[in-house]
């Protein structure tokens, strides 16, 4: 049955205008967005109803009732810092899981979680805080991915993985079972992880190797 709660949000450029199409098309009501880069625009699905600054007047006002996160890979950082500070005002955070992806009874969901279409979610699987799974991921059993991570189309995890905080994994990375990736990693599209990364950075090939 189609929520009846009222999702704002926070970017109105392609992710969060593509996150707004899945939810209206799943029966899910969406309040508008949130962006400072055009505060009083219209776009192709909603209007802008302010920038970041209005987010907690407008929930006090009743306009909304829970929040996403649209931005994007090119700012990690922001999607951290953005998201910790509405959390510490008190901005209720939404999730999104759509009919087409399966997803474990075992799973656990942090807040503002987003999981597009075709995705795969096994037994014991954890999503931390605020992580977006774009169309077609694969995350095996017993793997965790850290808070504000974002995972492209076609991202396979295999078994008993630990995705570090604010981590990008570019279209179609693998990354074979037990390793551990820390924070601040990025990973190039196609890269086969064969190997644990502890180190920030962007990582590439087969196997994936950090650009210097």
């Amino acid at each position: 049955m189609p929520s009846a709660s009222r999702i704002a949000i926070l970017g109105a450029g392609a992710l969060g205008q593509q996150m707004a199409q899945h939810l209206r098309q799943q029966g899910r009501r969406v309040a508008g967005f949130f962006d400072d880069t055009c505060p009083s625009a219209t776009t192709a699905e909603g209007r802008v109803l302010g920038p970041l600054a209005a987010v907690a007047t407008e929930f006090a006002a009743g306009r909304f009732d829970e929040l996403l996160l649209g931005i994007g890979y090119r700012h990690m950082a922001r999607r951290q810092q953005v998201f910790d500070e509405l959390r510490a005002d008190g901005i209720p955070f939404g999730q999104f899981i759509h009919p087409s992806a399966f997803v474990d009874a075992s799973v656990q969901l942090g807040p503002g979680v987003f999981i597009s279409p075709g995705c795969v979610l096994d037994l014991n699987v954890t999503l931390a805080a605020n992580v977006l799974l774009y169309t077609g991921c694969l995350v095996a059993h017993d793997t965790f991915i850290g808070a504000h991570s974002l995972l492209a189309p076609g991202v396979r995890l295999a078994g008993q993985v630990a995705v570090g905080e604010r981590c990008f994994l570019g279209i179609g990375t693998t990354v074979i079972d037990s390793l551990a990736l820390g924070a601040d990693v990025r990973t190039g599209g196609g890269s086969v992880v064969t190997r644990n990364l502890p180190e920030p950075g962007t990582y590439v090939g087969v196997p994936a190797r950090r650009l210097r």
